[in-house]
């Protein structure tokens, strides 16, 4: 094991440690670092204010529905949504829900064990004034117990992944649950939960899939007794079970396995489904095929089961069933067949998931987390995906969207303390945009309000600022449509058949094809082949660099540089001393190893090339004063430790260098540096010159907004 210490997150130079597929560096030496002063909003006018985009209160246009693959309206006004979980203090006034709204946020999600009626009324009633709505998690298993004797055959009770999808009595009281939950009348609004427009779309289950992990005794047995009732009922017989299960002299059953009384049939582990174990072992081909027909169908069953009582409870809203995966490819596709059945498909993922022993993870003084900047994780040639945040974020939730389906990724994150972690919001924006998401919710928004330092949790927003003041850049690009949509460029084609195939799930293109134009899961009734475009024009393997087939976004993932050129907004994200691919109205050139800056016209409709308001948002990495990393090169790739969390004030790196803007506005226009919540601490200078301005950054202003705005 190697360990290289650093001082500080800007105290050394570059290190560079190779892993799979991408190169793990830190920032060189910069002095420019200023603390990071909070303020309170106070709601008056300010360019940063995205409620203008945020109609309240909710339910003006009746409940949200599902029109193809959009959300919209009742009365057919369409709708796209952008927002975080979060869980509102009881003592908390509308303060939050305001700032929500200030902040572009139209969409929450609750989710767990919704014990506390009493606080989600008083929740809704807040949120709903402020025009921002909810998405409702209903159960999260590894949260919620059983009591002892009350799941038939489990007499100790507990928490499961797996027991409502095939014990008829755990699924019973989650049916229960949720028809009791929607019947209940809010004490604030006076309407039942069902008749609530506020709640915008309902998810069944918390990350929960037969094909994910295994299923421990005693519960295994009865997984077992089911899938040999089952296959009873497919084959009849023992001896028909092994000629179907038998390939050339082999028999997929074992010793003492089969269907008579008193025998059980095994399950596979999950981990097992691969192309290659198939391969190795033809004689288990059409045993694991049963056995994914099996899963697939007690998914199923229990999906359909739910929503027939929600609907019947009256909830009238979109209902997803979970958002969550198989542990191979493979098993994945079988598990998205049965969500391609609900009315929107939700996902998660994050990049630098917090790793560690028990809840180790959830503390970043002792968690371990990827050290690599996502925007460098590309592949030239890789097709088939490695889930759960070991690859790049975008990429994976891209070909995870089912064609046709409105999507949401209700939980997402580039975390913290990974000293990349800004990227996150532009790049999740800027590609939600050009694949059409409907609701990417960013973790955490808690408590609400600046902290005062970062952690000790990594999923707050809050306590890693350059994310959250992104949002007023990145929101006027999401509402208004700056970045244009995508044709379909790519499918993964399968009929209800062919996902039991025993083959790795292998995409038509190369993952970065999720780069340059829209792609996903397509089901269909009758075989057909991909839709495939030829992305020569748009994709150079050598310097790993997609250009979307919009025009409008450029990922170089050599350089890590990600150029968004809009008429309305023009941002460049990544190592901003490497420079960057041509935009419209605007040249940056900068010293600053990494961060995000953006021009954003905030002027209504009008480009930024004749805005008479624009805001410049300039954001670099985050830490802690006194904070001290570790590297720890392992045999597969480097993680990182936090060797010492600092403390308050949190500090933030100022990004210099000169923004240049074509302007018809030149002669017109003044610069002010402003504060957190957008009031004017301080002129800054502009350099005007024949239909431009040069904008020149610098640390003393200990800011990261600028506005540019022509004085009458």
């Amino acid at each position: 094991m190697i360990i290289h210490r650093f001082v500080s997150l800007g105290a050394v130079a570059a290190l560079v440690l190779f892993s799979a597929g991408a190169i793990a560096q830190l920032p060189p030496e910069s002095d420019a670092w200023f603390d990071f002063e909070p303020a309170v909003d106070d709601f008056g006018p300010t360019i940063l204010d995205c409620s203008q985009w945020i109609e309240a209160p909710t339910g003006k246009h009746g409940f949200v529905t599902v029109k193809g693959d959009r959300f919209v309206f009742e009365d057919g006004t369409p709708v796209r949504f952008w927002g975080s979980q979060t869980g509102f203090r009881r003592d908390d006034p509308d303060y939050s829900a305001r700032r929500m709204r200030r902040q572009g946020i139209n969409l929450i999600r609750q989710h767990g064990n919704l014990n506390d009626p009493a606080r989600l009324d008083a929740t809704l009633a807040r949120l709903g004034k402020n025009g921002i709505y909810m998405a409702l998690n209903i159960y999260y298993p590894l949260n919620y117990r059983y009591r002892p004797n009350e799941v038939e055959g489990w007499p100790e009770g507990g928490s499961s992944e797996h027991v409502h999808f095939f014990n008829d009595s755990a699924a019973s009281i989650q049916l229960k649950r949720l028809a009791n939950f929607f019947t209940h009348v809010n004490s604030h609004t006076g309407k039942r939960l069902c008749d609530d427009p506020t709640i915008a779309m309902v998810e069944i289950v918390n990350e929960s899939s037969m094909f994910w992990g295994e299923v421990d005794e005693p519960l295994r047995k009865q997984v077992e007794e089911k899938f040999a009732a089952w296959l009873r009922k497919k084959y009849g017989n023992n001896e028909a079970l092994r000629k179907a299960w038998s390939a050339g002299d082999k028999s997929g059953l074992e010793e003492g396995e089969g269907l008579e009384p008193g025998q059980r049939i095994g399950l596979i582990r999950n981990s097992m489904f691969t192309e290659k174990y198939f391969q190795e072992n033809p004689h288990k081909k059409v045993r694991g095929q049963d056995q994914m027909r099996f899963y697939y169908e007690l998914e199923d069953n229990y999906w359909t089961a739910c929503k027939n009582a929600l609907r019947k409870a009256g909830v009238k809203v979109p209902i997803t069933a979970t958002a969550w995966q198989g542990n191979t490819t493979m098993t994945t596709r079988v598990h998205m067949l049965a969500q391609s059945k609900m009315d929107y498909i939700d996902r998660h993922g994050y990049w630098a998931h917090p790793q560690g022993k028990g809840n180790e993870r959830w503390n970043i003084a002792t968690a371990t987390f990827d050290p690599r900047p996502m925007i460098k994780a590309m592949h030239e040639d890789q097709k088939t995906l490695v889930y759960l945040g070991r690859e790049n974020l975008v990429i994976e939730k891209a070909w995870e969207q089912v064609l046709g389906k409105p999507l949401t990724i209700s939980e997402w994150s580039t975390v913290t303390p990974n000293w990349y972690s800004l990227e996150g919001t532009g790049l999740m924006a800027a590609y939600g945009m050009l694949h059409g998401w409907d609701g990417p919710l960013e973790s955490n928004y808690q408590p609400g309000d600046w902290t005062n330092r970062m952690g000790p949790n990594q999923f707050n927003l809050f306590g890693n600022p350059p994310h959250i003041l992104q949002f007023p850049a990145a929101m006027a690009m999401w509402y208004r449509g700056d970045v244009k949509e995508a044709d379909v460029i790519a499918e993964s084609v399968y009929t209800e058949e062919g996902v039991f195939e025993t083959t790795d799930d292998v995409k038509p293109l190369p993952l970065p094809a999720a780069l340059i134009g829209k792609v996903g899961f397509r089901f269909v009734d009758k075989p057909r082949k991909p839709r495939v475009r030829d992305i020569s024009k748009y994709w150079d393997p050598k310097t790993l660099t997609a250009r979307s087939i919009t025009n409008e976004l450029t990922w170089n993932g050599s350089d890590g540089v990600v150029t968004i050129n809009t008429p309305r907004t023009q941002a460049v994200i990544g190592f901003l001393s490497k420079g960057h691919a041509p935009m419209r109205d605007v040249k940056v050139s900068s010293p600053t190893d990494f961060g995000a800056l953006w021009v954003t016209a905030m002027d209504g409709m009008r480009p930024v090339n004749s805005a008479r308001r624009i805001l410049v948002t300039a954001v670099g990495p985050a830490r802690n004063t006194g904070m001290e990393y570790e590297i720890v090169e392992g045999a597969r790739r480097p993680t990182a430790r936090i060797k010492n969390a600092g403390g308050p004030p949190i500090q933030l790196q100022a990004v210099l260098g000169d923004v240049e803007i074509k302007t018809s506005q030149a002669k017109a226009l003044k610069a002010w540096a402003l504060n957190v919540v957008g009031k004017r601490i301080a002129e800054v200078p502009l350099k005007k010159e024949a239909g431009k301005v040069i904008l020149t950054m610098d640390s003393k202003y200990k800011t990261v907004y600028y506005e540019l705005s022509a004085e009458l």
